[in-house]
């Protein structure tokens, strides 16, 4: 080899060299491979050299004659140097690192692209949350006492309401001392009775929330009713219908909203009035209003295992039903019933005192 051949920092282990590895250069000519340090040298015949990849990317170099030997370096300049790329047996490995090299590169790219996109999505969603709760915090209650109000209007001019004394004094037996419990200073909470079987329960806007015939004669107990009017006013309180609305939107609008008057957003809010009186909400808000109600029944002195047993029963009804082809709305709007069982069920699991509930009686 001449003075002026190129050499490459590279390392090499060997049991004669103890726990740290020894620093040196290598060096090529046309049948060898040297790697020297200060302490020793090593060469291996080119025809005998084997290639490949570390994990970090660091060109390991072997001999199977000395397999005690590992030299490596990080000097990728070394696989394009002349002498392997002369030899057709390191250069057919050298070629194959390249596609390893490649395809590793191909699927890190991959993966950074979608951590990014993921990155980007939750930032996103984030960002969303916060401009929701801001414009949120800016609706007044009267505008949605107005807006339910004016959706009680409407249903009363489309469904039968029950005005049975006997069944209005079960309503109340079961709402009665659930109301004690309930915030003072959000709204007046109304409750009414439909005439339709399927066990449903649905809230508007302002206080309202609606009851059906069906989740009378459904529930075993007082309790139970209690249980869904704790869950539905959750979904009052917590603004879900005013937050499925402002969500709806998307970031751009909720942006202009954010920095426009609030006559403005509730001029927005009021072309969404189909969502501030839908009776379904997504899997977040419904887990949201569960662990709201549940609050609200232990702050009453009710039992809160009513709503594990109300919710089993529904999900027993809903297998039964699943084939149907009518799922009635009690189903259709209360996603993965059997995923809110077991959160409640945990929270009933870590409740320490589990006496000294209020006997609501049977069923006047």
């Amino acid at each position: 080899m001449s003075d002026g051949a190129p050499s490459f920092l590279a390392h090499a282990t060997h049991p004669s060299l103890g726990d740290e590895p020894a620093d040196g250069r290598i060096s090529l000519d046309r049948w060898l491979l040297r790697f020297q340090t200060s302490q020793c040298s090593v060469e291996i015949p080119l025809n005998q050299l084997q290639i490949d990849l570390g994990e970090s990317g660091e060109i390991l170099l072997t001999d199977p004659d000395q397999p005690d030997w590992l030299i490596y370096t990080l000097d990728s300049r070394l696989l394009h140097h002349h002498a392997l790329l002369q030899q057709s047996q390191t250069r057919a490995q050298i070629k194959i690192l390249k596609r390893k090299a490649d395809a590793s590169r191909r699927v890190k790219v991959t993966v950074w692209c979608l951590a990014g996109f993921a990155a980007l999505a939750m930032l996103a969603y984030s960002a969303m949350g916060l401009l929701v709760r801001i414009l949120v915090a800016r609706v007044p209650p009267q505008w949605e006492q107005k807006v339910g109000d004016e959706a009680m209007a409407e249903l009363k001019q489309t469904e039968t309401f029950v005005t049975d004394p006997k069944y209005l004094a079960r309503l109340d037996q079961a709402v009665k001392p659930l109301l004690a419990a309930l915030p003072t200073n959000q709204f007046k909470y109304q409750f009414y009775l439909i005439d339709d079987r399927d066990p449903n329960a649905h809230a508007l806007p302002g206080g309202h929330v609606v009851v059906t015939m069906g989740l009378l004669e459904f529930a075993d107990s007082p309790e139970q009713v209690a249980s869904a009017m704790a869950h539905e006013i959750g979904h009052v309180n917590r603004k879900h219908h005013i937050r499925s609305a402002l969500a709806s939107l998307g970031p751009l609008i909720l942006c202009e909203l954010c920095m426009s008057s609030r006559n403005g957003l509730l001029s927005s809010l009021g072309g969404s009035s189909g969502l501030l009186i839908a009776r379904s909400f997504s899997q977040e808000y419904e887990l949201e209003a569960d662990a709201t109600g549940w609050d609200y029944l232990l702050a009453a002195h009710i039992n809160p295992h009513a709503g594990i047993e109300l919710l089993t029963k529904l999900k027993i009804e809903e297998d039964r039903r699943k084939d149907a082809d009518f799922m009635p709305q009690a189903f259709s709007t209360h996603p993965a019933t059997a995923k809110r069982v077991r959160i409640l069920e945990k929270k009933w699991a870590r409740l320490k005192d589990k006496t000294g509930f209020l006997d609501l009686g049977r069923w006047n």
